[in-house]
């Protein structure tokens, strides 16, 4: 990716503890061509934990649903890239999207699991939250697996407040105050 682009997105970049390079910067609809290969790089457990269903396709509707967000108004999405022999490479993303509640947005993380476990799930969960500041939202909540101890120690390192669904205990809620 070059340079303009990169000033044209508001693409920023941050390092992983390992020292690695990513940007971070919104979907594009061109990335959607690359969707298909994304998902492959997910394996059927990170799938799982993500979509908490078994999802062996990504199907035209979770792909509807994604480009819908793309568009609605106080919705947004980031991505994780990093380059490859001159190529942008999609690593991971972050989206939030409002829900009922007033003021409050809900938000969704994946990483391709080769990137898994090096830090960037901890830098695109602080991405949501920006976004959901910059947006205007004043909580942020995401319902994730309980099984899924890995984004539960994300979201309290971060300062989120965990608690188990009591309609269904194999899902915690997890929620944040956005203040400035």
């Amino acid at each position: 990716m070059n340079l303009l682009q990169r000033i044209r997105d508001h693409a920023r970049s941050a390092r992983l503890p390992d020292g690695t390079r990513v940007f971070l910067r919104p979907l594009r609809e061109a990335d959607l061509k690359h969707a298909q290969e994304y998902f492959g790089g997910l394996s059927e457990q990170s799938k799982y934990l993500r979509f908490m269903t078994p999802t062996p396709t990504l199907t035209a509707e979770t792909l509807q649903r994604v480009v819908e967000a793309l568009h609605a108004d106080r919705a947004g999405i980031t991505v994780a890239i990093v380059e490859r022999a001159g190529e942008e490479v999609l690593i991971g993303g972050a989206r939030i999207v409002p829900m009922q509640r007033r003021a409050t947005c809900e938000f969704a993380l994946s990483i391709v699991d080769e990137w898994q476990g090096r830090g960037l799930g901890t830098i695109l969960m602080r991405e949501a939250v920006r976004l959901g500041r910059q947006l205007g939202y004043h909580r942020i909540e995401g319902t994730v697996l309980t099984i899924n101890s890995k984004m539960l120690k994300v979201a309290q390192r971060l300062k989120f407040h965990l608690h188990v669904d009591p309609q269904d205990p194999g899902v915690t809620i997890v929620t944040r105050a956005l203040l400035p």
